[in-house]
């Protein structure tokens, strides 16, 4: 049978790497590098793919890459949610969220902020219905991210790790000089 190799598994791997570690405390910061750790969870899904490639099958495409890092975007933006939903929350309540929503607070306090603009962000401090809605934006937003950075680092990783075949070169004779001129 002339079938490609699974591509779920590779792609669920460099999704745990990249939803995990974009989501945890101090190292999501990593991800200011041009989306370093999704770009990574697309090589290192890559990477699975291709290790295991068998030679008999055609050379895997770059339409493959993107396929295996949209996927791994996907499974990464999951799982980055699931991640980071708790921590994010748990962070505002107990860590430096706190003094940073004082801060706000106190600068709300300026007579030069519009009331509406005032409103709009104590609602959103607040909580309620339209937290949910932000919350919802950033997951999204974060998906769309996975996605698209998942499948650079893909197309990158298969770029590295293509086991090609070796390049020889024509047995031909050093090129004939050309003829004089007439």
């Amino acid at each position: 049978m002339n079938e490609k190799p699974n591509i779920v598994t590779p792609a669920l791997i460099g999704g745990v790497f990249l939803g995990v570690t974009s989501a945890l405390p101090i190292l999501h910061y990593i991800n200011c590098a041009c989306c370093a750790l999704v770009i990574g969870g697309g090589i290192l899904a890559s990477y699975f793919y291709l290790r295991d490639y068998p030679p008999q099958f055609p050379v895997a495409n770059y339409g493959d890459a993107a396929v295996l890092g949209a996927l791994t975007g996907v499974f990464g933006g999951i799982i980055w949610a699931i991640v980071a939903l708790p921590l994010s929350l748990l962070e505002l309540r107990l860590g430096p969220g706190m003094r940073e929503m004082e801060q706000i607070r106190r600068q709300l306090d300026n007579p030069d902020i519009p009331p509406q603009v005032r409103e709009f962000i104590v609602r959103l401090m607040e909580g309620g219905a339209f937290s949910l809605g932000v919350i919802v934006f950033q997951l999204a937003f974060d998906l769309i991210i996975s996605v698209v950075f998942a499948v650079i680092g893909a197309i990158i990783g298969f770029a590295l790790f293509q086991k090609r075949p070796r390049y020889t070169p024509p047995a031909y004779g050093p090129t004939p000089p050309p003829p004089p001129p007439a």
